[in-house]
C-alpha cells in the first residue's frame, strides 16, 4: 500500500469503507428476508430490486465522496470503475462468507432451495423434456436434488457478481461522460 500513493490510498480506503457499510446492509437484508420467512438465497424481485439500489447506491455514495476529497486532476473512467468494483466486491464477498456460514448452522436453507428449484423445474417439465430429452430431465433433477450448500453460496454471489459489475460499468461509463462535458462546458481561464 505504500506505493500506491495518496490519489491510490483514497481511492482503495474510500471504496472498502462503502463496501463494508453495503455489506452491513445487504447482510442486515439477508437476516431480515429470513425472519420473514423467505429463502434469502432465492432470487425474487423484491430481492433483484434491493441488490440493484445497493449497487447503485454505495458506489455512487464512493464516487461522491472521493470526487470531493480525494480527486486529484481530471477524474477517469478507471477511477469509478476501481471504486464500484471494491464496493459491489466487498459486499459480494462479505455476504458470500455469511451465506456459507448461515447455511451450515441453519439447512432449512438449503432444503428450501433445492424445494423452489424442483418446483421450478417441474413446472417447466413439458417445455424441457421438448426441448432436451427425458433422461436429461432425470439427470437436471438428480443435480438439484445433490446441490450442497456451497454451490448455492456461490451461485448466489455469482449472480450478485454479475449483477455489480454491470451496474459499475454503467454508473463509471455515464459518470465519465458527464464529467467530460463539464470539462468542455468550462471555459479556460
Amino acid at each position: 500500500m505504500a506505493n500506491l500513493g495518496h490519489s491510490g490510498r483514497a481511492l482503495l480506503q474510500t471504496g472498502l469503507k462503502f463496501g463494508l457499510v453495503g455489506s452491513v446492509i445487504a447482510i442486515g437484508l439477508f437476516f431480515a428476508m429470513q425472519a420473514l420467512g423467505e429463502n434469502p438465497l432465492i432470487w425474487t424481485g423484491p430481492k433483484l430490486v434491493a441488490y440493484i439500489v445497493l449497487f447503485l447506491f454505495f458506489p455512487l455514495l464512493a464516487t461522491v465522496e472521493f470526487r470531493r476529497y480525494h480527486l486529484v486532476g481530471k477524474w477517469k473512467f478507471w477511477q469509478g470503475l476501481v471504486l464500484g468494483i471494491l464496493v459491489y466486491g466487498t459486499i459480494c464477498i462479505l455476504t458470500l462468507v455469511v451465506a456459507l456460514i448461515v447455511m451450515q448452522v441453519d439447512m432449512s436453507l438449503v432444503e428450501s432451495y433445492r424445494e423452489m428449484s424442483l418446483q421450478t423445474l417441474e413446472g417447466n417439465r413439458e417445455g424441457f423434456i421438448e426441448q432436451f430429452s427425458e433422461e436429461r430431465y432425470r439427470q437436471t433433477k438428480e443435480m438439484v436434488l445433490a446441490t450442497s450448500a456451497e454451490e448455492i453460496a456461490l451461485d448466489d454471489f455469482l449472480k450478485k457478481l454479475l449483477l455489480g459489475f454491470f451496474l459499475t460499468v454503467t454508473i463509471a461509463l455515464a459518470l465519465s461522460i458527464i464529467s467530460s462535458l463539464r470539462a468542455r462546458s468550462t471555459p479556460n481561464p
